[in-house]
């Protein structure tokens, strides 16, 4: 018999892990009572009794520490809540979660550090990983949300580790929830199979139990396992909590670093906090950066990691990298946070073959080139902040094999320095980021190599290969048959060459200059005369500014010969030219078994010739297609009238959308046609074409 009612407590005590009030307690209670035949005073030393009114203290007990009253909770939702509410209890009886990944991107250079994986329910009804969590809460659910994210996240990391590319993924817990039995056993078994890919990140619900947390905490230590804490700066995530985890990872609060470049207070308190997670040998990462503003300010602040909208959003597709700009941007913050910090030069004198990987370890800024030809070796997505100076009087030859070089605003990321006659050797892919490399108008630098060079530019004045707007350059020789890139996003930019010009040789290569400003020029010089031999080369340009030349000069004279090349023009602006002159008195241009696609629009322009000054143009076997646009625009020559275009086996075609009438300037002693083909069309309409023998075409 006593057996029998023992069987009717424990059961009892399984059902009052049930219950959500007093009331149904009181019911419950009232049921076994009878059942047990607990009615009288008489028995109160029976051990039955005792472990009855055990059971019945902790039935209350249960409900004291759920605080309000669930059901009084759960009558006070709408009707839309309600529906809700049973649409989340089926996704997690049915396991419907999705994870999107967000990159967490190191504050150094760029690059993707790790990802958080992020709950997505599966549902029409759009819920949120907050509508999860808030009717989990209620439902006493939170447990099996503890779980599915557990093994969901563990069994995609399990399948599928090669996506994540060697890099960790964050993994959020609530602390206070439990696993057991079976589930227990798989998380565990999966977490010491991917502890070196795994970040457990503690959030939050409520105030963590110590007990519990000291339990958690040996497990991931005794599996190896990193730690991260969420929130950081907010709710129960304190300097307390920070203690009791002393985690790998501390996540700073979005709340800290809204606006944070207006709020001085903010500043110094994230400032401390990023200061006592590096004394502790902490990382800090920085959640929920949203502007440009914000992302400068959490650099300069020292922060070591970076999550948020502006770096990336969570996506279901893991990314490889962020947006080039942005990582640029992050690099620029990072130099300008060391920026007046001594650097360290690493001198390079015989022949030597430099690792940049080692210097990067050991925290170089600038290799210096004495003598002997160099080796510089990177990997394609290894970024430094480093730059190579070249000292005066070198000879030699400088090899850059996947090569990722920049420097601080206004210096140039080669410098080549005085009476040097150097060789630089393209191997892979190379890039030079903020600023181009520097030939001094004593130095000799010639370009070989099947490799690419890619050059930004993103300063107020620019250039990519040559020198600044205000000096000249050395003599430049390209004889690589590879690719030079160069992109500027500057007020005056210049792509190859300087403001006061000096020799240009192209021998071959590839060459695509891209440029948006006030004044640019993609080849030649701005206020100087300008030589220009192009040969067995193909060019393509993208330029738009408001005074400028694709190849040749801005405000001088312009010698250009085009031959066994093909080049592609597009230009935007108010007063350019393609090939020419815009300000010069003067220009001579051949294009010699070659092609030539000239496209511009501006307010006042010409495709080939001095705009302003008299022009000869000559057209030797080779194909000429021009197409222009705006109020004032020809063909060849300039306004001044004082032209002659020669077309000798060419086949030329142009069309035209302009205000100015162009028979005069496209008949008589400005224009002889010996043989070819020839067709211009003027908005829309064939021109009649007559050369000086007085020929109709």
């Amino acid at each position: 018999m006593q057996e029998q009612k023992l069987h009717l407590i424990h059961s009892f005590l399984n059902d009052i892990t049930r219950i959500s009030d007093k009331a149904e307690l009181n019911s419950l209670a009232g049921s076994y009572a009878e059942k047990l035949g607990i009615d009288s005073a008489e028995r109160q030393e029976d051990i039955i009794y005792k472990l009855w009114q055990d059971a019945e203290m902790l039935g209350g007990k249960l409900i004291a520490k759920a605080g309000s009253d669930p059901n009084k909770r759960l009558d006070a939702l709408t009707e839309e809540e309600k529906a809700e509410l049973s649409e989340v209890e089926d996704i997690i009886s049915e396991n419907r979660f999705d994870y999107h990944f967000q990159p967490i991107v190191s504050a150094s250079d760029g690059g993707i550090y790790s990802y958080e994986a992020l709950m997505r329910p599966r549902s029409e009804k759009k819920l949120s990983p907050y509508h999860i969590i808030k009717y989990a809460e209620l439902t006493e659910r939170l447990d099996e949300i503890e779980c599915a994210t557990f093994l969901n996240v563990l069994n995609i990391i399990d399948t599928k580790k090669e996506m994540f590319s060697g890099r960790r993924v964050f993994l959020n817990s609530i602390p206070n929830t439990k696993l057991c039995g079976e589930d227990l056993k798989n998380v565990c078994r999966l977490l010491v199979s991917h502890s070196d890919t795994v970040v457990v990140e503690m959030t939050e619900q409520s105030e963590p139990d110590e007990h519990e947390l000291s339990i958690l905490k040996e497990r991931y230590r005794n599996m190896n396992v990193q730690v991260a804490i969420d929130d950081y700066g907010t709710g129960y995530s304190n300097v307390k909590n920070l203690l009791m985890y002393m985690p790998n990872y501390v996540k700073i609060d979005r709340s800290l670093l809204s606006e944070i470049q207006n709020s001085p207070t903010k500043r110094h308190f994230v400032r401390e906090i990023i200061e006592f997670c590096h004394d502790n040998g902490i990382m800090a990462l920085a959640e929920g950066v949203e502007t440009l503003e914000e992302l400068r300010t959490v650099i300069l602040l020292g922060v070591d990691l970076i999550q948020g909208f502006y770096t990336a959003r969570p996506s279901a597709e893991v990314i490889d990298a962020i947006p080039h700009d942005i990582r640029q941007e992050i690099k620029r913050y990072r130099q300008e946070r060391q920026d007046g910090k001594d650097q360290q030069i690493y001198t390079a004198e015989g022949s030597e073959r430099i690792l940049l990987d080692k210097l990067v370890k050991d925290d170089y800024k600038c290799i210096l080139i004495m003598s002997g030809d160099v080796t510089v070796v990177g990997r394609p997505l290894l970024d430094t902040d480093m730059h190579i100076e070249v000292s005066k009087g070198f000879k030699g030859r400088i090899t850059l094999e996947n090569v990722s070089l920049s420097n601080v605003k206004n210096r140039p990321c080669i410098d080549i320095g005085d009476d040097c006659e150097a060789v630089l050797v393209l191997l892979g892919e190379n890039k030079l980021d903020k600023s181009g490399i520097r030939v001094p108008e004593s130095s000799k630098l010639t370009f070989e190599g099947e490799g690419r060079l890619s050059i930004r530019l993103s300063d107020a004045e620019c250039f990519g290969i040559g020198n600044g707007i205000s000096f000249k350059h050395g003599e430049l020789i390209f004889d690589q048959p590879g690719c030079i890139r160069i992109d500027a996003d500057c007020k005056t930019a210049i792509g190859i060459g300087s403001g006061l010009g000096g020799k240009i040789s192209v021998k071959q290569g590839q060459y695509i200059i891209n440029i948006s400003g006030d004044m640019g020029i993609a080849i030649g010089s701005l206020y100087a005369d300008c030589e220009l031999d192009i040969c067995s080369s193909d060019i393509s340009t993208d330029i738009s500014v408001s005074r400028g030349s694709a190849i040749g000069s801005l405000t001088c004279r312009a010698d250009i010969h085009i031959w066994r090349s093909s080049a592609k023009l597009y230009m935007g602006g108010t007063e350019i030219t393609a090939i020419g002159t815009v300000g010069g008195d003067s220009c001579n241009v051949l294009i010699d078994d070659a092609n030539v696609i000239v496209n511009i629009r501006a307010g006042r322009c010409t495709c080939v010739g001095a705009l302003d000054g008299s022009s000869s143009f000559r057209v030797e076997r080779a194909s000429f297609r021009g197409t222009a646009g705006g109020e004032k625009v020809l063909a060849f020559g300039g306004f001044s009238k004082d032209t002659k275009t020669t077309l000798f086996c060419a086949d030329t075609t142009v069309a035209l959308e302009t205000q100015v009438d162009q028979r005069e300037y496209l008949s008589g002693d400005r224009l002889e046609i010996v043989s070819g083909r020839t067709r211009f069309t003027v908005n829309g309409k064939e021109v009649e074409v007559r050369s000086d023998d007085k020929k109709q075409l």
